[in-house]
């Protein structure tokens, strides 16, 4: 039969190639751009997750070191020249006390406790105390921190051999070093910089309690 006279032909129905091209690559720059925004907010919410653990773990590393440092006591040792010294020694990178340990880390008593930065960590050392014996029983170890960038211990108190001044001008003052042999100082600084990022400092005070 003849198309009748007058009558237009019926257009085809459907995509042509180049539509569905451009449709392909359109949903593929939709998906691109979906993935990305899913891959950058799980990279978010894992560097964030890690920065929380991080922060949870430096501060359960500091309230450690507090309570020991606030726990410690003031004990004495005989020296080669038979002079009473005091066991403590500080300087900018490690510090060492005596003071009870935590009954998962060590027995009952008191322990000679070190610590101390080496290969980029901040490392825990104790070992028993024996009075006039700083290396008796067996020492153990463990990391308190990684990724130190920097450690910074300071020690606040008096230098009652210094005669370089009077006593009312030689105030407590800050040092970098505690090289005193007649008593500990009044308070402890630890200054932490982990992965490049400074973090506020720790104070403890040191009471002195009963001497041994």
């Amino acid at each position: 039969m003849t198309e009748a006279i007058g009558v237009p032909a019926r257009r085809q129905t459907g995509f042509t190639l180049i539509e569905l091209v451009i449709a392909i690559t359109l949903m593929g720059l939709t998906l691109v751009a979906l993935y990305s925004g899913l891959r950058l907010g799980l990279n978010s919410w894992n560097s964030g997750e890690q920065h929380a653990e991080a922060i949870n773990h430096l501060r359960a590393a500091q309230e450690f070191l507090r309570r020991q440092l606030a726990q410690s006591m003031t004990v004495y040792q005989t020296n080669e020249q038979q002079e009473q010294t005091v066991v403590f020694s500080g300087g900018p990178d490690r510090i060492e006390f005596v003071a009870p340990m935590l009954t998962h880390l060590g027995q009952g008593g008191l322990y000679r406790v070190r610590v101390e930065t080496a290969d980029g960590r901040l490392w825990l050392r104790w070992r028993v105390y024996v009075r006039d014996d700083p290396e008796a029983g067996e020492l153990q170890e463990t990391v308190l921190l990684n990724k130190v960038s920097s450690v910074e211990w300071a020690y606040f108190g008096t230098d009652p051999e210094d005669q370089s001044r009077p006593k009312p001008q030689n105030p407590p003052r800050w040092r970098s070093e505690w090289t005193i042999t007649g008593h500990r100082p009044l308070l402890v600084r630890l200054t932490l910089n982990l992965g490049g990022q400074p973090w506020p400092d720790l104070v403890a005070s040191l009471v002195e309690g009963p001497q041994r």
